[in-house]
């Protein structure tokens, strides 16, 4: 992962640029600390500002519905009723089953269930007329009942011949040929809904914060030049114990220019998420010191040189955010950090 950023520090002072005068830090040099005086060194006061960076992030176009098409039942392919690639309806035939052996259990059920009706019809009225007892009555109701749901399952087996599209969309390449024979669970072919599409991506948990439902993210694709951008509508209530990643997804509707069909499902998108931090300290990334303490600078109190550990918070290539141990106002240098030793005699040359 990678944060890019556009920064504007509110870092306060004045005076020329950050050359260091000559001599400084030579033995006996002008700069130097002893006896011509503190060390003359570039340095800069902290101030609060608004940043704006961005965390650049991999992610995966989708569709916005994907479905495997799988057979329920075993059987032998009679119909197909589609072409690989092209679009189907909601509702429209893709493969259809040998059907004549459950068709006739169907019909067997259906004629068992109109007996039963009929039966159960005769038994009501000779019960009204009291020719039969109520448990007699009972017995032909159960009969109907138990025929009726043969019927429904022998109807439900059959219906399972007709494998169609679930949603319309645009078929996968077919993985079934006619006269073949498909057994229950074998892949037939991928419907997808290609109306519009969706990135998801993964946010480390310690930028969780910036990520909202509406938030505008832009990304890239393989083949395209340009950004695009997509919006946030769905964010994991959850993290990630494994990877302590925050699972994401954005929408976005299909470029008009896309004729050649570069935005596609499972193409990899490099995603960038704004980033906003407003009245935050903004630290130099040259002026941290790197330590088994964590983040530190040399900061000047005193007309003295002291070390000041802080929190270290965002991180973009140009700066770092201070999130606690420093304070708007603190002067921190910049340059020549080999030389200084706490407790050593510097005066900050403030550069802008």
């Amino acid at each position: 992962m990678l944060l890019v950023a556009g920064l504007s520090f509110g870092f306060v002072g004045c005076g020329g640029g950050d050359k260091t005068a000559p001599g400084a830090g030579a033995p006996g040099g002008a700069g130097a600390a002893g006896a011509m005086g503190p060390a003359k060194l570039p340095a800069i006061v902290l101030g609060a500002s608004t940043a704006k960076s961005a965390l650049v992030i991999p992610g995966t176009v989708l569709a916005e519905q994907d479905v495997q098409v799988r057979a329920e039942i075993s059987g032998k392919v009679t119909q197909i009723g589609f072409r690989e690639g092209e679009p189907v309806k909601a509702g429209q035939l893709l493969v259809g089953l040998d059907e004549s052996e459950l068709k006739a259990l169907w019909q067997s059920a259906d004629a068992a269930l109109s007996l039963a009706k009929s039966r159960e019809r005769r038994a009501k009225e000779d019960f009204q007329s009291q020719a039969v007892s109520r448990n007699e009555y009972e017995e032909a109701e159960a009969a109907l009942s138990t025929a009726a749901a043969a019927a429904a399952l022998a109807k439900a087996r059959l219906d399972k011949c007709r494998i169609v599209a679930p949603f319309a969309g645009a078929a996968g390449l077919r993985a079934v040929d006619q006269g073949g024979m498909l057994q229950a669970g074998a892949p037939i072919t991928t419907v997808q809904d290609l109306r519009s599409f969706r990135v998801e991506f993964s946010v480390p948990e310690n930028q969780a914060s910036f990520v909202r439902q509406g938030l505008r993210v832009r990304f890239t694709v393989a083949g395209r030049d340009d950004t695009l951008s997509a919006t946030v509508f769905a964010v994991d209530p959850g993290v990630d114990p494994g990877t302590r990643l925050l699972r994401v997804r954005a929408r976005t509707a299909p470029p008009r220019n896309d004729a050649r069909g570069v935005l596609r499902p499972g193409a990899y998108a490099r995603v960038e998420l704004p980033l906003s931090q407003a009245n935050a300290l903004w630290v130099p990334a040259q002026a941290v010191v790197g330590s088994a303490r964590g983040a530190q600078v040399w900061r000047i109190r005193g007309g003295v040189a002291e070390l000041a550990i802080f929190q270290a918070g965002t991180r973009t290539p140009e700066s770092v955010e201070a999130v606690k141990g420093l304070a708007a106002g603190d002067t921190i240098l910049i340059s020549g950090l080999m030389q200084v030793k706490p407790a050593m005699p510097v005066q900050p040359r403030l550069v802008r």
